[in-house]
């Protein structure tokens, strides 16, 4: 099964998406051109995320009940995500 998705985040760490019951490959894009995108764990912060520059897009392979968390530098950030469950 194939889901996708568009969501904007700020400062503060959101869900990408839910939690998939099933192994699962993430695909993660930062759409903004000015601002860097952090990835990581519920605990997420800009000092221990994952960054992801403008416009660069990154993949994750996911076990079940996993879940990503995003933040960004500043408010009105888009983020396209993709999910493939195996």
């Amino acid at each position: 099964m194939i889901t996708s998705g568009t969501q904007t985040v700020g400062t503060a760490a959101v869900a990408i998406d839910g939690i998939a019951a099933s192994p699962h490959h993430m695909r993660v894009r930062n759409n903004d051109t000015t601002k860097t995108l952090f990835l990581g764990g519920p605990n997420l912060t800009a000092a221990n995320g994952l960054p992801v520059g403008k416009l660069e897009t990154i993949d994750f392979d996911m076990p079940a009940g996993e879940q990503l968390f995003m933040l960004s530098e500043g408010n009105s950030h888009s983020v396209s995500w993709l999910r493939i469950v195996q």
